[in-house]
């Protein structure tokens, strides 16, 4: 009777440390997750050194050149002047699965759209969305 007692009692102090470490595991999982929206990065980098520049296209600017449009294959962009001179700009994809990226841009910061390939744009669709993001740079020159 006791050897079963005590089997018992191993199963459930496993399945107890088991659920433990995959809830812990799943928490810093999301802790690590950053959306368009929040992209620190942990040591700053000046964007003109980023692997992701040869790839940027200002759209923080009131018109966009052709190279830039091409980029913006699928999607559009929304830009609103905010209370405070402040200009939020959204980019919306017309491809249902990809969601919305909204940023705030103040005075002196730049917000530039990433295309690292045009291949898997056509037809005025994004048909790959892994490749297309926006990153915010301040005024300083570093990535926000």
């Amino acid at each position: 009777m006791k050897k079963k007692q005590l089997i018992i009692l191993v199963i459930a102090i496993l399945v107890i440390g088991f659920l433990v470490y995959i809830n812990e595991h799943s928490k810093n999982d999301e802790d690590n997750v950053k959306t368009p929206a929040s992209q620190n990065t942990t040591t700053p980098e000046l964007f003109s050194n980023s692997p992701l520049f040869p790839y940027a296209h200002l759209i923080s600017t009131p018109t966009f050149d052709t190279d830039t449009q091409k980029a913006l294959t699928g999607f559009t962009v929304t830009k609103n002047t905010l209370a405070d001179g402040s200009t939020q700009i959204t980019l919306n994809s017309q491809n249902a699965e990809y969601h919305s990226q909204t940023y705030v841009v103040k005075e002196g910061e730049k917000l530039y759209f990433i295309e690292k390939s045009y291949g898997d744009d056509s037809n005025n669709q994004e048909r790959f969305l892994r490749d297309d993001t926006a990153i915010l740079v301040g005024a300083n020159g570093y990535i926000k």
